[in-house]
């Protein structure tokens, strides 16, 4: 994560001024022959990708440590930028729509999401500000958080440390769910989403995903077996920077 965040961006053109918009919960995003390259590496993270996830499309992406799942999920979050290729939404290049207004409309939980020190609720509230407390809690049951919440000395109102460290790995990842569950964004990406929890934890998120978020666009990567409980999810593998389909509509 760290390499990532710290590769230089290249410098953008002055004609290119960033105006176009663009509606997620309506438009396609489309990578073109997209190759994305790190400093001192001499093999491609992404290596000519071409994919379109369409609106309320679910797609997961499976396939080894290091096969380049993560670097994706980092060009759609704008960390990186690819050094060849396109991303396009809605027909209009990724370059040309603003940050704030492209990231608005992203969920995103990592593989080791970062708690702040606040409350339980405000952690759950970080990204829908003036959330309501019965909407706070409902994100919280459907991300499996709701019962040790309130088993919690305060409950929601619970004070967190800088990390959460008192909390288990998994108890952060639900918490991170959460938030992402209570954002009212059309598109999630999920990194790993169930690699803390338990099969039973994992089962239900799955279920909640597939189900309550059918109408937003999500993008799981996992490198274990494919979930099964989104039956109409696309399955993608990805290794070597390569991306292949068994259904072969890639």
């Amino acid at each position: 994560a760290f390499e990532i965040l710290d590769t230089p961006l290249p410098a953008q053109p002055v004609t290119a001024a960033r105006t176009n918009d663009v509606d997620l919960s309506r438009a396609d995003i489309t990578l073109r022959a997209v190759s994305l390259t790190y400093p001192n590496r001499a093999r491609p993270a992404l290596d000519e990708i071409s994919l379109t996830v369409r609106p309320g499309e679910h797609v997961v992406l499976t396939g080894p440590s290091g096969a380049g799942k993560s670097s994706l999920l980092a060009l759609l979050l704008r960390f990186v930028v690819p050094a060849s290729g396109a991303v396009t939404a809605g027909g209009g290049d990724l370059a040309r729509i603003p940050d704030d207004r492209w990231l608005a409309q992203i969920a995103w939980v990592p593989q080791h999401p970062h708690l702040f020190a606040a409350t339980v609720s405000d952690n759950i509230a970080l990204g829908q500000p003036g959330a309501r407390r019965a909407d706070i809690a409902a994100a919280a049951r459907l991300a499996g958080a709701d019962e040790f919440i309130r088993r919690l000395p305060g409950g929601y109102d619970t004070q967190l440390t800088e990390g959460a460290r008192s909390l288990s790995a998994g108890q952060r990842q639900k918490i991170a769910l959460a938030r992402a569950f209570l954002r009212q964004a059309p598109v999630l990406l999920l990194d790993e989403p169930t690699a803390h929890l338990d099969r039973a934890s994992a089962r239900a998120i799955m279920t909640a995903v597939a189900t309550r978020m059918a109408d937003r666009t999500v993008i799981l990567i996992t490198h274990q077996s494919p979930p099964r409980a989104d039956r109409a999810a696309r399955i993608l593998a990805l290794d070597g920077g390569r991306l292949s389909d068994p259904a072969g509509l890639v």
